[in-house]
């Protein structure tokens, strides 16, 4: 019997594989990213056409925190590092944090905090319900979907309204 479940599991990953490789049928975008639900509207634009698509969850031992890849075809597409601070967050000079960074600035964001947001990478700051306590997250974005322009922050930016919100509150960080 153990048999027979690995083989009908072994045939359903070759149809599925099948079905995602010919037939040109595009991705299946995922409902979670980072072990929270995320919007699929919000995740779609920014994974591109591919055959595989992989995420990686690596939970930080020394401190509440994650690192989170999602790849498409072996190849990173977007990557987030967040971890939890027990304390109050020192102040920040957004201007600062952006100037390394191509089309990124200070953006207003759906969440308390502060956020650089670029069309390839961001640098958010999420304040927890207690002041003494904050995340910090770092976003990577690569691949063909990414718009080197001065509105390509957008797609990116849509993404983080959605995911920033729901990985504070997995973090206890807010209600």
């Amino acid at each position: 019997m153990k048999k027979l479940k690995h083989w009908a599991v072994a045939l359903a990953c070759v149809a599925t594989m099948g079905t995602a490789s010919g037939c040109g049928s595009s991705l299946s975008i995922p409902d979670k990213f980072c072990q929270v639900p995320v919007e699929k509207s919000a995740l779609s634009p920014l994974v591109p056409e591919g055959d595989a698509l992989a995420q990686k969850y690596s939970e930080f031992q020394a401190q509440p925190g994650a690192a989170c890849i999602l790849s498409v075809d072996d190849h990173q597409v977007l990557s987030v590092n967040l971890l939890r601070w027990d304390h109050a967050p020192d102040p920040v000079n957004w201007k600062a944090v952006a100037s390394p960074y191509k089309h990124a600035a200070k953006r207003d964001v759906s969440f308390p905090g502060g956020a650089v947001i670029g069309s390839d990478q961001a640098v958010v700051q999420a304040n927890c319900d207690s002041p003494s306590a904050y995340m910090s997250f770092t976003f990577f974005f690569r691949g063909a979907r990414v718009e080197e322009s001065a509105g390509g922050y957008k797609k990116l930016q849509h993404f983080i309204d959605d995911f920033v919100p729901r990985e504070t509150k997995k973090f206890d960080c807010t209600g």
